[in-house]
């Protein structure tokens, strides 16, 4: 009964603020308008979906984050489940984000005669846009007491996360990076979508991790 009360709530919270349907809008709008306009590969129109897909994300997470931080205090207390309603938060961010790759990906005209193929690209795109949300889901302190310190946190993981694999002396620390680049240069060197498996899978733990550092370490702030 409460999972399905608070994933009714956070469906609700998320469309009725307009902003994620305004991005899911004008990211489709602009695929239309860069597969008429612009004389892409198929290589340069991927990167473009992976950078688009994990700023969506990122940007929706944020918002709802906010929302649920400045309106959600008296819900939360009446759910009384700390981990309950953390993972659903987590999870509803995850079907939208799944949403939106299959969206995303169904309106790039990339379709091919694999399926396999198919579903290899929309796990990518969604991986990338549940690395977003584990980011937003780390840095959430701009929404409490330490506002400077989360959107330093977002503005510093953003940026390794898409420039990361050029950045030659972050390749030794690259499995502790958001591997968002890592999955654009892969593309580039092989294109093949079969060969973004591991890193598709990279990415869902990376996501993962970030996720379940950011529920124990709130978790012990709100016991505090």
């Amino acid at each position: 009964m409460k999972v399905r009360i608070l994933l009714s709530n956070f469906i609700n919270s998320i469309l009725q603020n307009f902003l994620y349907p305004t991005l899911l809008l004008a990211f489709l709008a602009f695929e239309l308008t860069m597969n008429s306009l612009l004389d892409l590969n198929t290589s340069n129109k991927f990167g473009f979906l992976i950078v688009g897909i994990f700023l969506m994300s990122l940007l929706t997470s944020m918002n709802f984050l906010k929302n649920d931080a400045q309106y959600n205090e008296y819900f939360m207390q009446k759910i009384s489940n700390y981990w309950l309603y953390f993972i659903m938060q987590a999870l509803t961010l995850f079907l939208v984000t799944l949403f939106s790759a299959i969206v995303v990906f169904l309106f790039s005209f990339m379709l091919s005669s694999d399926i396999i193929v198919d579903l290899v690209a929309i796990m990518s795109l969604a991986t990338t846009g549940f690395v977003g949300v584990g980011i937003a889901f780390l840095c959430k302190p701009q929404w409490n007491k330490h506002p400077y310190a989360g959107q330093m946190g977002i503005i510093l993981l953003v940026y390794v996360a898409l420039a990361g694999s050029s950045i030659d002396l972050l390749h030794y620390v690259s499995w502790f990076l958001p591997p968002v680049s890592q999955m654009i240069t892969i593309f580039q060197e092989q294109t093949s979508i079969r060969a973004l498996i591991p890193t598709a899978i990279q990415q869902f733990v990376y996501a993962c991790v970030l996720i379940v550092l950011s529920g124990t370490f709130y978790e012990k702030k709100l016991s505090n």
